[in-house]
């Protein structure tokens, strides 16, 4: 019953291959592909589909020409913003505070008075030097005149000029004194809260407040050693702070620093940021941005390149052909991708119906973004090539 069964399908195996030989459609395969045999009455079968077949009509695809995109870098970093320049101000020497002459936020000048402490003392022994002063004088004029007359001994003149010199020191040091007790802005800026009130009894290591110039800010930040070359004094920054959301401020690099933390491996950076409007305040936190110019690659869109067994390539369009192009990716950017390889500027690449294409292949290429609008198209849409 098996043994019946066999020659059944064996017979009908072999009507069915007569029947397609007869039809011409019978397939074989060989070396070079399937063999199309096909019966033309001769009893001669003739070959189709391998490398002698005709390429098929031109593909259709979508093609952008690649643009030369320059490769720059932004170096993002945080940092922390402080005056340009910026103090605690001290008392030269303890004392009670008399007056406060300042408020919270006030725009002071140089020599501007801002705290005087009780300086009572310190008239009497200013008013005692000058007293001192005086009677050395008169004493030093007597001598002077009398000494032609031999009244005095020159050794005697020249004491008298030495204690007129003796308290004149002393009238100086007196008056430093008195002025210590007066406490003056030493530059223009922005002062603090104060720290002391009237009544107080204060020290040398008393604050009495904080004082600014914020007509320019700094901002310290640390950068990659990697980015050490690219990096130079006078460079472009942008700045943003948390503190007012959605505004961008332009500044310099001010200073870089001379060596690399072993540790972080990074190196210290200084920016400087113009701030007349007074509205950038020392200790804020801002997010740092430096353009660092690159190297320009020829840009195409990401869907354009693809990816296989011998690396990353693009089908390129020349002439009428498609043309697969091996390519290294430098970088991606806003959807589209920088290459490295043998890519112009303006050369066609295939963006849409690259799965289809073969070496060789040809195309009918749609141009998208071209001022023309021109459509390339190759080869015959009916079928011939």
């Amino acid at each position: 019953m098996v043994r019946l069964v066999v020659i059944c399908v064996v017979a009908f195996a072999v009507i069915g291959g007569l029947f397609a030989y007869r039809e011409g459609k019978l397939p074989f395969l060989s070396a070079d592909g399937p063999i199309i045999v096909q019966n033309d009455g001769s009893g001669s079968p003739a070959k189709g589909g391998g490398k002698g077949a005709a390429s098929g009509p031109a593909l259709p695809v979508i093609a952008e020409r690649a643009v030369s995109t320059p490769n720059n870098t932004v170096v993002e970093a945080v940092g922390t913003g402080r005056s340009a320049i910026g103090v605690q101000l001290f008392p030269p020497v303890a004392g009670e505070v008399k007056d406060v002459l300042f408020h919270a936020g006030d725009e002071v000048k140089t020599g501007q008075v801002l705290l005087i402490l009780d300086s009572a003392r310190e008239k009497l022994a200013r008013d005692l030097a000058a007293v001192q002063v005086r009677d050395a004088k008169q004493l030093l004029d007597r001598y002077e005149k009398a000494r032609p007359r031999g009244a005095v001994s020159d050794s005697e003149v020249d004491e008298a000029r030495t204690a007129l010199a003796e308290a004149r020191i002393r009238l100086d040091q007196a008056a430093v004194d008195l002025d210590d007790r007066t406490i003056l802005a030493p530059f223009n800026g922005m002062v603090g809260i104060p720290a002391v009130e009237p009544g107080d009894r204060i020290e040398k290591t008393t604050v009495i407040t904080t004082l600014d110039n914020i007509d320019s800010v700094l901002v310290d930040f640390e950068v990659s050693e990697t980015r050490f070359r690219d990096v130079k004094l006078g460079q472009s920054v942008r700045v943003e702070t948390w503190s007012l959301p959605g505004e961008k401020f332009d500044g310099v690099v001010d200073a870089i620093g001379s060596r690399v933390d072993p540790q972080s491996r990074t190196f210290s950076v200084r920016a400087r940021i113009p701030n007349p409007e007074g509205r950038l305040r020392s200790g804020m936190s801002f997010a740092v941005y430096i353009d660092i110019a690159g190297n320009s690659y020829p840009a195409v869109p990401e869907i354009s390149v693809l990816w296989g067994d011998s690396g990353t390539y693009v089908w390129r369009i020349e002439g009428e052909k498609a043309v697969r192009v091996p390519v290294r990716v430098v970088k991606r950017t806003a959807g589209r991708i920088l290459l490295d390889g043998p890519v112009n500027d303006g050369d066609l690449i295939v963006v849409e119906g690259v799965q289809r294409l073969r070496p060789g292949r040809d195309v009918a290429a749609t141009i998208r973004g071209d001022d023309q609008g021109i459509a390339q198209r190759s080869g015959s849409t009916d079928g011939g090539s």
